[in-house]
C-alpha cells in the first residue's frame, strides 16, 4: 500500500512563530517525507527504465516475427505462382488433346483420319512433355514446402 504523505497545509506557512521543539518536529517530518518521495521517485524511474527496455525487446521480437512471416509469405507466393503456371500448362495441354481427339473422331467417320492422327499424336506428345515438366516442378514445390515447414518448426516458440 502506498505511503500517504501529509498535505502541505499540514506544515506551518511561517516558521518564525514556532517554538524550537515544534520547528524540529516539523523539520524531521519534512525530511522523512522528502526521503520517502525520493525513494518513490527512484522506484518510479527504475520501473520506467524497465518498461522502456521491455518495450524495445518486444519491438525487436515483433520485427523479427514480421520479417520471418514476410519471407514465408514471399515463398508461399512463389509456390503459388509455380502451381498456377503448372495448372495453366496442364489445362492447355489437356484442351489440345481433347480438341485433337475430337477432330480425329470426326475425321475417322469420313476416312480422313491420317492428318488428324498426326495432330493427335503431336498433342499427346506435348501433353507428355508438359506432364513430365509439371512433375519436376511439383517436386521443386514439395522440396520448398518442406524447407519452409522445417524453418517454421525450428523457430516456433522462440520469437513468440
Amino acid at each position: 500500500m502506498p505511503t500517504l504523505y501529509p498535505p502541505t497545509g499540514h506544515f506551518p506557512a511561517s516558521p518564525q512563530n514556532l517554538e524550537r521543539e515544534t520547528l524540529d518536529e516539523a523539520y524531521t517530518e519534512l525530511r522523512v517525507a522528502y526521503r520517502g518521495l525520493m525513494v518513490s521517485r527512484g522506484v518510479f524511474r527504475g520501473k520506467a527504465e524497465q518498461n522502456r527496455a521491455a518495450m524495445q525487446e518486444l519491438e525487436t521480437k515483433l520485427r523479427a516475427i514480421a520479417e520471418r512471416e514476410a519471407s514465408v509469405r514471399q515463398e508461399a507466393y512463389e509456390m503459388l505462382e509455380i502451381v498456377t503456371n503448372v495448372v495453366g500448362e496442364l489445362e492447355d495441354a489437356g484442351d489440345d488433346l481433347v480438341n485433337e481427339f475430337g477432330l480425329y473422331q470426326k475425321g475417322k467417320s469420313t476416312y480422313q483420319g491420317g492428318s488428324f492422327i498426326g495432330r493427335l499424336i503431336k498433342a499427346v506428345t506435348t501433353f507428355i512433355r508438359r506432364w513430365t515438366g509439371t512433375k519436376q516442378q511439383l517436386a521443386a514445390i514439395v522440396e520448398q514446402q518442406q524447407a519452409v515447414q522445417l524453418s517454421l518448426e525450428a523457430t516456433d516458440g522462440q520469437d513468440r
